[in-house]
């Protein structure tokens, strides 16, 4: 089959500013769906065929004219194709091609070495690399229990498992996230083998050597929020909450700047406030999300302390750090959406308009969540996703691919079992499942 830039009714590209693509798959097999995603500079457009047009061919937008050496261009596919009663997915990509034309192979990557593919998992921790234009996921808990201590890297279409030692040791319910003052990535605490961690470790994303950061620690703690923090904080990263060693629910506030930790305002935990805070209840198992275009944090969702309780505790109120102070977010705040803990919420930004965040799963008093919401930085309002929503689960691994602009989620806990598949969300197209 292929693909015009053109629009033309043959893969022929009649000006220099059209790609023709043409995407060759094996003689024994048909495609049932196939989409193309061109990343052109800061554009990118997805084009999905299904049926017969996955076949016959179809076109995409024009390229643009920017012909300047800084101008980056990108395509990738995934082809779900059968062979007799089999059915996989076939990836490919093209990150260097002329504007008159490239050709991309689809392949099994994630069946053969060293794409494999990680195994099931929960509370593992995931972050997107700008540089690099990959995820990487760590950690998290096997099967067995037993924490992990593995390395994985997303491209948008396979997994490669990358070196992971020397490095951390084993956990789960820890945080890791691109420090954009460092321009490395940060992983802090969670929960070894033995017991809770305090240790903060940076990844240099060139070399993939580890380090740890020789500094004074938040403290041990687990199931914390921690993401980048507001631009022109002077911080890259913040953290809040968590729970220590002794199962004391935490209401501290931590930022990262490129070298230390410093501490922030911190809410009076264990000892429940008898007034209103100015700082949010300290939690567990809550999620902080860039907004208001990085100038903002949200703090979402979470079990509140003072103490593990044997009834879940809600926040009804999302929480805003503006990079100096806490204050409540001026946003609908339907219950339904914030009464969850271990869920994931993820900024999201595309091309085609689309500026807000993504929330989803998580666990509440009633037991696993299935829902899913798009919260709109235009209104502040939350949209609920009903079409084709992955099963319940909480605990997964999730971050926002900027370089495909799509919400990449794997594993987690479900009713039953450890999750291995990988979903991934676009505002454009919705929920995909790929590999396993």
């Amino acid at each position: 089959m292929w693909v015009s830039g053109c629009g033309g009714a043959v893969p022929t590209c009649p000006t220099e500013h059209c790609l023709a693509l043409s995407v060759n798959l094996p003689p024994d097999v048909t495609a049932n769906t196939v989409e193309v995603m061109l990343r052109d500079g800061e554009r990118l457009t997805r084009h999905r065929m299904v049926g017969q047009s996955a076949t016959a061919g179809s076109w995409l937008l024009p390229l643009s004219d920017d012909a300047s050496s800084n101008h980056r261009r990108a395509v990738y596919v995934r082809a779900v194709v059968e062979a007799g009663v089999q059915q996989r997915e076939l990836v490919g990509s093209s990150s260097q091609f002329p504007v008159d034309g490239a050709v991309t192979v689809p392949l099994d990557g994630c069946e053969q070495a060293p794409c494999a593919h990680p195994s099931a998992r929960r509370s593992a921790a995931m972050t997107y690399v700008p540089s690099t234009r990959t995820l990487l996921m760590h950690g998290g808990f096997g099967e067995s229990g037993a924490p992990l201590d593995d390395l994985w890297a997303w491209n948008g279409l396979a997994w490669l498992r990358l070196p992971s030692s020397p490095g951390p040791v084993a956990r789960g319910q820890h945080g890791l996230a691109f420090d954009p003052v460092s321009g490395k990535v940060l992983l802090f605490g969670g929960l070894g083998s033995q017991g809770v961690l305090d240790d903060t470790w940076l990844l240099d994303v060139s070399s993939l050597a580890w380090e740890r950061a020789q500094v004074a620690s938040p403290g041990a703690r687990r199931l914390f929020a921690m993401a980048e923090a507001p631009v022109g904080s002077m911080s890259g990263l913040m953290l809040f909450g968590g729970q220590d060693e002794s199962g004391a629910v935490l209401g501290e506030t931590w930022l990262w700047n490129g070298q230390r930790w410093l501490p922030g305002p911190s809410s009076l935990c264990p000892v429940r406030a008898l007034l209103p805070s100015p700082v949010p209840r300290c939690r567990v198992g809550s999620t902080l999300l860039p907004w208001s275009q990085g100038r903002e944090s949200i703090l979402l969702g979470g079990w509140l302390g003072p103490q593990p309780a044997t009834a879940l505790e809600s926040d009804e109120s999302l929480w805003r750090w503006d990079g100096a102070s806490w204050s409540l977010a001026p946003l609908y705040r339907p219950t339904y959406v914030l009464s969850r803990y271990l869920h994931a919420a993820v900024p999201m930004a595309s091309s085609t308009g689309f500026h807000g965040a993504w929330v989803g799963f998580g666990d509440d008093s009633t037991g696993l969540r299935q829902d899913s919401y798009l919260l709109s930085a235009a209104d502040g309002a939350f949209q609920p996703l009903w079409s084709d929503a992955p099963s319940p689960r909480a605990e997964v691994a999730s971050a926002f691919d900027a370089e495909r602009e799509e919400v990449v989620i794997f594993g987690g806990r479900s009713a039953t079992r450890l999750e291995s598949e990988t979903l991934t969300f676009s505002s454009e197209i919705g929920y995909q499942r790929h590999g396993n």
